[in-house]
């Protein structure tokens, strides 16, 4: 996910957007995570009456009380803190072994096991020696690094071959690189209770010039092939550029199989096989897709913007999403980083329709005042909390550096059109920054973190996992 350092031309003036600039000099060593506009949600609370963030009694979305800007009210859940002395959780994922077990990531390379007696001291894998370096050399308009452990996705048939993969962030040898991003498969033990880290096999391993935009989320879809979310590199033009890299895309690989020396297999109906093109290649036109899951057949992704506007979509074998030529349902300028109304182009240089978003949401709202930045895609919930059952969950990161204000969402998912969108409340608010939702079986679950942007998260243990209960 991504922060910015740029503000949109034309993005409404107000209290907020004045007062950010006083709080972005506060914290300018902290700088802003390259890419969309940015706020002070604090500063705007300021401004705002007790009748505007009260609620009710059901709880606030978060500990600032919003005021429940841009999103329309929706219903009111608990969270139950299930993991605490985290880092930065960034997934929370299961196999399918009939265990009754959940493994957390932790950005900084350790993967957690969470069962009924809490999280287990000892991890089921420990990589965080061959991580590159977190929190150095990094630009100062990074506020919150992006690199790390970022995907885990067990085999389907884990409980028999006890294979699993893992996207990290490697260092590089070459100076003119930042890092390489991997994906790799490794094999867990005779007994499934830990996983060997001699047993890598490095399926990709890609250059990786700038500390941002890697994306990481990797799933098994219900074919069985394993999709992998890159982001653009902080290079727009990536995402429309099918054939020199694999970056700003979601990849669709078959891990079981072999195709020419290729570590992995490329299925036979990708679209670009046999046309000009990466064959890897399954959807394309995104920019820092944080956050996928499966819905069924469905593929839902959350896609950090930049300029104005966050996005989710429905992933599409062979669908154009747009950026850097759309932002949303906007116009993008990629030369000036802007996004706005008016009459866009609407298909690539390749003739490819460019895909609307199913939802968006701003940065800003006509006041003013900060809504979130950075998308954190979600999933559907299947489950127990009545309230949200059916609906698209997911997160928005934060909308502040001084403070952990990280907001829930829930969407109504529609066959075509926009999706309606309304804030979910938590009794007792939401503290924590969003930087992931996780799913197990019924459950649902909310990864954070409770320090803020200016804090430095990365040198604290304020990492939390909630799950997500009917409110009482």
């Amino acid at each position: 996910m991504d922060l910015p350092n740029r503000q949109s031309p034309d993005s409404p003036p107000g209290p907020s957007r004045r007062r950010f600039l006083t709080a972005l000099g506060a914290v300018a060593g902290t700088g802003a995570l390259a890419g969309c506009s940015f706020g002070n949600r604090d500063a705007a609370r300021d401004e705002q009456t007790d009748s505007e963030t009260a609620d009710g009694g059901d709880g606030g979305s978060d500990t600032g009380g919003s005021g429940g800007n841009y999103f329309e009210p929706g219903p009111t859940v608990r969270l139950e803190e299930v993991a605490t002395g985290l880092v930065s959780p960034s997934a929370l994922v299961t196999a399918d072994d009939g265990m009754d077990r959940r493994f957390i990531l932790d950005q900084v390379g350790v993967v957690h096991v969470h069962d009924a007696e809490g999280l287990r001291e000892d991890p089921f894998l420990d990589l965080s020696d061959r991580l590159v370096a977190l929190g150095e050399d990094l630009p100062n308009w990074v506020a919150y690094d992006e690199r790390g452990l970022l995907g885990l996705a067990f085999h389907p048939e884990f409980a028999s071959n006890g294979l699993f993969y893992v996207r990290y962030s490697a260092p590089a040898d070459d100076p003119e690189l930042d890092h390489r991003e991997r994906l790799s498969e490794f094999r867990a033990t005779e007994d499934g209770e830990r996983g060997d880290p001699d047993s890598e096999r490095v399926l990709l391993d890609l250059p990786w010039e700038r500390p941002i935009h890697q994306a990481g989320s990797i799933e098994f879809g219900p074919d069985g092939y394993l999709y992998a979310a890159l982001g653009d590199g902080l290079n727009p033009f990536n995402g429309q550029d099918l054939t020199h890299n694999l970056k700003g895309s979601v990849l669709r690989l078959d891990v079981d199989g072999r195709t020419d020396d290729k570590p992995y297999g490329v299925p036979e109906d990708n679209p670009l096989v046999g046309q000009d093109g990466r064959d890897e290649h399954y959807a394309w036109g995104l920019r820092n897709p944080w956050k996928m899951a499966f819905s069924g057949d469905q593929l839902l992704l959350g896609d950090v913007g930049q300029a104005t506007w966050e996005e989710v979509n429905v992933v599409e074998k062979g669908a154009n999403y747009g950026w850097p030529l759309k932002e949303g349902y906007h116009c993008h300028d990629p030369q000036l980083g802007t996004s706005e109304d008016g009459e866009c182009v609407v298909e690539s240089d390749r003739g490819e329709p460019l895909v609307d978003p199913v939802l968006e949401f701003p940065h800003f709202d006509e006041a003013g005042d900060a809504v979130g930045f950075a998308v954190i895609g979600g999933h559907v919930h299947t489950g127990s909390v009545d309230a949200i059952r059916d609906s698209y969950v997911f997160g928005v990161f934060t909308s502040s550096f001084t403070a952990a204000a990280g907001r829930l969402v829930a969407a109504t998912p529609r066959e075509d059109g926009r999706w309606p969108m309304r804030e979910i409340r938590v009794a007792g608010g939401l503290d924590i920054q969003v930087l992931s939702l996780g799913v197990d079986g019924d459950d649902s679950y909310v990864l954070g973190t409770r320090a803020a942007l200016s804090d430095g998260p990365l040198t604290k243990r304020e990492g939390v996992v909630y799950r997500v209960r009917p409110p009482q």
